[in-house]
């Protein structure tokens, strides 16, 4: 039976806090609290590194080149804003892929104004909404797309990713998180990529086709934002590196 006499151990505002409480606040609580900041703290640094992708949102930037529409649409141009020459992908806002616009200026020289991402080198364009985004460039000759380099049958591993998403439009643009969107985007025509890893973290980009040279099968998508092996017909144009394959040849891991 309690002692009567005891003082009770209720907190009452305006008294002094009861001793057992002030030891629970004392010590109790700062343990968990530190308890937390450490699980916190493990959490965080077990998450993967988003990369260094970037989307440069702000003001639209112009690129002067020649269009290639097939299989995905392209800007074939002497400078990607880096003084450098080579391909930029096209897109438009959105899970769309740049195709019917850009099918319209196939071959022709144009200015392209809209927002650029970019990462580990390889860059893409979304395009501004409307009309204007695309201009001819009247009396400029056309760029030659450069003839591919066959580099024979190889076999890759690594993850299928959505181009946009990956280079920049979401942080991280990869893996089973991101899967869903990754397929949606590919479907909706946003160039697919194979994304491989060296063992010192090296990346590597391959434009995914299928084995006539068109857009990448749809058989292959249950595949996009797994890890898998691919085997298949590997290219070279301009500089970007380009691989042909079959469903058949893709295999889960």
């Amino acid at each position: 039976m309690p002692d009567q006499n005891e003082p009770s151990e209720f907190y009452v505002q305006y008294l002094a806090v009861p001793k057992g409480q002030r030891r629970f606040l004392r010590v109790v609580v700062p343990c968990v609290l530190w308890a937390l900041a450490i699980v916190a703290g493990v959490l965080a640094f077990s998450q993967g590194d988003p990369g260094s992708a970037v989307w440069e949102d702000g003001k639209a930037r112009e690129f002067h080149g020649t269009i290639r529409a097939l299989p995905y649409p392209m800007l074939l141009t002497a400078d990607r804003g880096d003084g450098k020459p080579g391909l930029i992908m096209l897109v438009e806002v959105g899970k769309k892929g740049g195709g019917q616009r850009a099918a319209a200026f196939d071959g022709q020289a144009v200015t392209i104004s809209g927002w650029p991402l970019h990462r580990d080198g390889r860059l893409l364009l979304e395009m501004e909404p409307g009309e204007g985004a695309i201009t001819p460039n009247a009396g400029v000759a056309p760029t030659p797309s450069a003839t591919p380099e066959t580099l024979g049958r190889v076999t890759l591993r690594g993850e299928i990713v959505d181009s946009k998403c990956y280079l920049g439009a979401m942080k991280p643009g990869e893996g089973k998180t991101h899967k869903e969107c990754a397929t949606l985007c590919v479907s909706g025509g946003i160039p697919p990529m194979l994304v491989t890893r060296t063992s010192t973290g090296a990346v590597t980009f391959y434009l995914l086709l299928s084995p006539d040279g068109g857009p990448l099968d749809p058989t292959c998508f249950p595949l996009i934002g797994e890890p898998i092996e691919a085997t298949g017909e590997l290219e070279r144009r301009g500089d970007m590196l380009v691989l042909r394959v079959h469903h058949a040849d893709l295999r889960r891991l």
